[in-house]
């Protein structure tokens, strides 16, 4: 019954909100690896979740342009215009080839919630299991992402599962527990760079089973873990034809700091441990970010990262339920500590490390303050962590769950934190919990993948019908035409009687906007505080703003802008 409302809020969050900004790109790119099977296109990831997505409109007859002629385009924005050709070659079904990409990926958060379950399960109990997948499968964030063609949840459940099936193998070793483990890390890695992260976390939850077994056990553990990087090192290589493995790391043009930096550290002659294409994407990836993103938080534009970014956005993205039953589950483990004749201990230990180092992991990982999509991988082990609060056998701690207080306030907590996001439905990208104002004051908070990632074109265009309006001004936070959505827009204020503003915009981000088949327009708002201050004629999904056209040009004049 969870898997199916899980999938059912996806669908629905599929069909509902528009392209968000960097869907179309991972859509152009899929469709591109299919058609033509250059993966240059867009190597600033790995192309699984790519190819995942775009099998589907493949099939339902998605044109792919020719790659050549953006073969000599810096790395780096190389997709971003490969994206633009691809959307006006299918411009007419671009939202219904988008559509089928997105719901091809869900699948892939019903395995992640299906590995939340079995692991709470057999760590807590069955009754952990249940509440750990609803944990999961109501959680916003997962609801957001999880509905798009974007790389964060998709290589969220290859993560979880390759953590999972590694701690079944450290078990209990055998040939297709390590065979199904070489699966999932491959798949992993071939999902997001994020992915180089379960390599600590291998080595880390071995420790405790080691320490738990006999010599036979430990030798197949040590076995098992060289032998899957060996796997998932051949594997991955092989998947890109060894095109440019072993090339000299001297002979690469990297532009990134950072692999500049590793490039003159090693030998000249060093040959190259992957693909040309991932090397160069990594460092695509790096250079891309080391400049430092343009970020929001309440209310303050900056570039670059702040540390206490990611724990002030969740405490605006986490259902405060959610956050109580974390603080509950944390309180039982450092009162009581862990049960140390419990012959299941070293599992929970594993367990542990491994949420531990995926938290610690992706923050230190995220050098860009763009959205909490980047800590995807920390949600389902945080979900099986407070689901210990059910334990089976209740642990040995001052706060004990079978007492008739504590056993009511958590299932009254887990009804709260399963409600409260239904409450933005389907518009998930837009939660905010109600301790910090809710969706309405959403975007004095936070922006882009935390808020208005460009997905309220639908919600807009019903305005409009309902409204008949005919033509609009619109300044929006996406780089998709419009257009593709039936929305009638002007990029000019010219004499309409209406614009509708998006909330990242409204912000003063700023953004490239596609308006027609070989031009896009930058988009900023500089006198966006004094039209902050206007009263809006209407607010649409939570993240477009209706005003009157005499009350931009007064904000405006009071800006000083033109």
């Amino acid at each position: 019954m969870l898997l199916s409302i899980h999938a059912i809020l996806l669908g629905w969050s599929a069909a509902w909100n528009s392209a968000t900004f960097d869907e179309p790109a991972h859509l152009a790119a899929g469709v591109e690896y299919w058609r033509h099977g250059d993966f240059s296109i867009y190597s600033l990831s790995p192309p699984l979740i790519r190819l995942i997505g775009a099998a589907i409109p493949v099939l339902a007859g998605a044109k792919a342009p020719s790659p050549k002629p953006f073969a000599s385009e810096p790395i780096v924005s190389r997709h971003w215009l490969y994206q633009n050709a691809f959307v006006y070659d299918n411009f007419d079904h671009f939202a219904e080839y988008l559509l089928l990409a997105r719901l091809s990926l869900i699948p892939l958060s019903l395995l992640a919630a299906w590995v939340t379950y079995r692991w709470a399960s057999l760590l807590y109990g069955p009754t952990a299991g249940l509440v750990a997948c609803a944990l999961y499968c109501f959680n916003p964030c997962v609801l957001a992402h999880a509905s798009l063609m974007t790389t964060d949840a998709g290589c969220t459940a290859t993560m979880v599962l390759a953590a999972y099936l590694w701690w079944r193998y450290c078990q209990a070793p055998s040939a297709w527990r390590f065979a199904a483990v070489c699966a999932a890390l491959v798949a992993a890695n071939l999902c997001k760079f994020t992915a180089v992260l379960l390599w600590p976390v291998i080595l880390v939850m071995a420790v405790p089973m080691l320490a738990s077994g006999g010599s036979v056990r430990l030798r197949k553990i040590l076995a098992g873990g060289i032998g899957s990087f060996l796997v998932t090192f051949l594997a991955i290589n092989a998947l890109y034809g060894f095109h440019g493995t072993g090339q000299p790391m001297g002979s690469f043009d990297f532009q990134s700091s950072f692999m500049e930096h590793v490039q003159q550290k090693l030998p000249w002659h060093f040959p190259a441990p992957l693909p040309r294409d991932i090397l160069l994407g990594m460092d695509a990836q790096k250079q891309d970010t080391q400049g430092g993103y343009p970020a929001f938080l309440f209310g303050e534009l900056y570039r670059g990262s702040k540390w206490y970014y990611y724990p002030a956005a969740l405490a605006c993205k986490l259902p405060v339920s959610v956050m109580i039953l974390g603080a509950l589950a944390a309180a039982t483990l450092l009162a009581g500590g862990l049960d140390r004749k419990s012959p299941g201990l070293p599992d929970e230990l594993a367990f542990l490390e491994a949420l531990l180092i995926f938290s610690v992991g992706v923050l230190l990982l995220s050098d860009v303050n763009i959205g909490t999509r980047y800590l995807l991988p920390a949600f389902p082990l945080a979900a099986i962590f407070i689901s210990r609060l059910w334990a089976r056998r209740s642990p040995p701690v001052a706060i004990n769950p079978k007492r008739s207080t504590l056993r009511w306030v958590r299932n009254i907590l887990l009804a709260v934190a399963c409600i409260e996001p239904l409450l933005v439905a389907p518009r998930f990208l837009t939660y905010i919990n109600l301790a910090a104002g809710g969706p309405s004051n959403g975007w004095r908070l936070l922006a882009d993948s935390d808020f208005d990632w460009g997905q309220g074109l639908l919600d807009l265009r019903q305005w409009m019908d309902d409204n008949n309006v005919q033509r609009i001004w619109l300044a929006y936070y996406g780089l998709e035409d419009p257009a593709a959505y039936g929305v009638n827009y002007s990029s000019n204020p010219d004499d309409l009687d209406y614009a509708a503003v998006s909330a990242s915009n409204l912000d003063g981000l700023a953004n490239r906007m596609t308006i027609n088949s070989h031009e896009r327009i930058r988009i900023y708002i500089a006198f966006h505080n004094s039209l902050a201050k206007k009263p809006p004629v209407a607010v649409v999904g939570n993240t477009i703003f209706i005003y009157h056209r005499q009350d931009v040009l007064a904000a405006a004049l009071e800006g000083n802008a033109p």
